[in-house]
Order: C-alpha cells, then sequence, then structure tokens
C-alpha cells in the first residue's frame, strides 16, 4: 500500500512538473538563450581576470559594455538595410508571384505528356497560390522579431547578472552534491563546458563566416535581397545539415525571375559555401560535435524540434554531443573500477 501511494505521489508529482514547465517556457526560453550568450561571453571575462589581472566585477562590466557595443552597431547597420530589403520583397511579391505562376504553367504544359494524375498536376498548378501566404508570413514572423524589444531587454538584464555569477552557480552545483560524487560533478560540468560551449561559440563564428560568404557571393553576381538572403544562410546554418537546404529555398525561387543570375549559378554558390563549411569551418571550430554521425545529428534534430522548436533544434546538436562525452566518461570509470 505504502509502494503505490509513493508512485502515485511520484506520478502526480510529474505531472504537475511538466505542467509548471510549460507554464513559465517564455522564461525558461529567456534563460536559455540568456545561457548561450553567457556561453559565449564567459572566456573573455575569465581573460581579463586571469591575463589582465581585473577584479570581477570590472571584467563583467567591460565584457557586458562591448557586447553592447556590438550588438548596437549590428542593429545600427543591419537593421535598416535588413528592413528596406524585407519592404522591398513586399513591394515585389505580386510580380515574383506572376513569374513563378507563369513558369509553374509552362512545366505543367511540359508534364501534360507524361499524363501524370490530375492531383499531381491541381497541385503544381496551385504551388504559386500556395507559396504567397507562406511568404507573407514569413515576413511578418522576420518582422515581429525584430519588433520583440521586450524580450531583449530581459535577455540583457539576465545575462548580465548571469554572467557576474556564472562561476557560483557552477560551484553552488557542485557543493549540493555528497562528497563522494562532486569529483564527478566537477567532470561532468567540465564535458558540458566543452561540448556545450565550444559548440556554441564555434557556431556563432562558423555561422557568421557563411552568412557574410554567402551574401558577398550573391551579390557580386548581381542577385536582389542578397543582403537578406545571406542574414537566412546565416541563421538557418545553426541547423546542421538540414538548415543549409532550406536557406537555399527562397533564392532558388528568385532565380527564376529575370534579371537574375539563372538557378544553376545559386545552386553552385550554395553548394560550394557548404563544401567550405563541411571541409574546414565544422571542423575546425566545431570540434568534437560534428565527430557525431550524421544520422544523429538529424534524429537529435527532429526530437529537438518536437520538443521546443527551433531552440531545440539549435541546442539538439550540443546536448546529443554531452551525452555522448557523458556515456563515454562513464565507461571510462568503469574500465578503471575493474
Amino acid at each position: 500500500m505504502a509502494n503505490s501511494a509513493k508512485i502515485v505521489f511520484l506520478i502526480s508529482f510529474l505531472i504537475g512538473l511538466v505542467w509548471f514547465a510549460q507554464k513559465i517556457s517564455w522564461v525558461i526560453e529567456l534563460i536559455i538563450i540568456s545561457l548561450l550568450i553567457v556561453y559565449i561571453l564567459y572566456p573573455i571575462t575569465e581573460y581579463l581576470k586571469e591575463k589582465r589581472k581585473v577584479s570581477h566585477l570590472f571584467a563583467v562590466i567591460v565584457t557586458f559594455i562591448c557586447f553592447m557595443i556590438i550588438i548596437l552597431t549590428m542593429i545600427g547597420l543591419v537593421i535598416p538595410v535588413f528592413q528596406k530589403e524585407l519592404q522591398d520583397i513586399a513591394n515585389d511579391l505580386p510580380e515574383y508571384i506572376s513569374q513563378i505562376q507563369y513558369f509553374i504553367e509552362e512545366a505543367a504544359n511540359y508534364l501534360m505528356a507524361f499524363n501524370l494524375g490530375p492531383e499531381i498536376m491541381n497541385s503544381i498548378l496551385n504551388f504559386s497560390t500556395n507559396l504567397q501566404p507562406v511568404l507573407e508570413e514569413i515576413a511578418s514572423f522576420s518582422v515581429s522579431i525584430i519588433s520583440s524589444f521586450l524580450d531583449v531587454f530581459f535577455i540583457l538584464f539576465i545575462v548580465f547578472y548571469l554572467l557576474y555569477d556564472f562561476r557560483n552557480i557552477r560551484q553552488m552545483l557542485i557543493r549540493i552534491l555528497p562528497n563522494p560524487y562532486r569529483t564527478i560533478g566537477e567532470d561532468i560540468i567540465g564535458i558540458v563546458d566543452r561540448n556545450f560551449g565550444n559548440y556554441i561559440r564555434g557556431n556563432i563564428i562558423r555561422c557568421t563566416i557563411v552568412g557574410l560568404l554567402t551574401g558577398f557571393v550573391l551579390f557580386a553576381v548581381g542577385m536582389p535581397y542578397s543582403f537578406l538572403l545571406g542574414i537566412i544562410a546565416g541563421l538557418l546554418n545553426i541547423i546542421l545539415y538540414i538548415g543549409p537546404y532550406i536557406a537555399a529555398v527562397p533564392a532558388l525561387i528568385l532565380s527564376f525571375s529575370p534579371h537574375t543570375p539563372s538557378p544553376v549559378i545559386v545552386i553552385l554558390i550554395y553548394l560550394i559555401v557548404q563544401i567550405i563549411d563541411g571541409v574546414l569551418l565544422s571542423p575546425l571550430l566545431l570540434g568534437q560535435a560534428v565527430k557525431l554521425k550524421p544520422i544523429t545529428v538529424i534524429i537529435s534534430l527532429l526530437i529537438g524540434q518536437q520538443l521546443a522548436g527551433i531552440l531545440g533544434m539549435i541546442l539538439s546538436t550540443p546536448v546529443a554531443g554531452i551525452i555522448r562525452s557523458l556515456l563515454e566518461y562513464f565507461d571510462r570509470k568503469r574500465e578503471k573500477a575493474r
């Protein structure tokens, strides 16, 4: 009877915990995003303290001010161009839709010779009609991201105090463990730091290079909205394996209209950039994370998307790397214990 009561209590507790987590999901997302930023900035704070021999508070303030300067500079340079290109897309959207419609009708006339089923032919002919609300929704979503100033304020607030207390929080997590497990706790935190911190920092640099390179090459070949396409390529490149293909879709659609490079050139540009990323940038900047098998990364991405959307997809790869490293760590511990 006592065991049954314990099981009921445990199930009730877990259900309540899930319910509570769903209720505060917005807060959890803000904390996770803030933690990602802290992992990027924390090495700068440690460098100032250890190499420049400054106080902890001064190192945190200098790091945070540099971070704010970079953010404000990017906002001042990027947002006006970003908004202009979004406005241009909104203005040119009917023309692009009509051009795509013409191309699809030509392709449908060609495919008529193959006697495809009426359902397939109707889907092809209605593709451009269904495409317009999707593109408008993407543009609306992009504008809503820019306007989320309240979230940005909370994130900056959390980042400053989390950066200040980051080492103390880690030490507190170790101190609450029983004495025999504190060494293991330190090792686990070290594993999380190496996988999570290095992955996030490396991915920021990698995606920035990919975005700049994509935008510059598209601009050089005369592609319209090259700045916006470069931003999309950089952002979606965070999602390993899948993101680059999604990023190429808008550029490929635009390439079917007049006064743009041909689809072949656009495809070659994205392929070359991804070869550079896969051969040089990812192994150099992501380190251990890219040693995961592709199928492991893809399954992790799908699970992350189902659990937490875009944020889950971003976190899925480093989390998978952490799990792999923990399994290897405890396997070595077992080998030594024999």
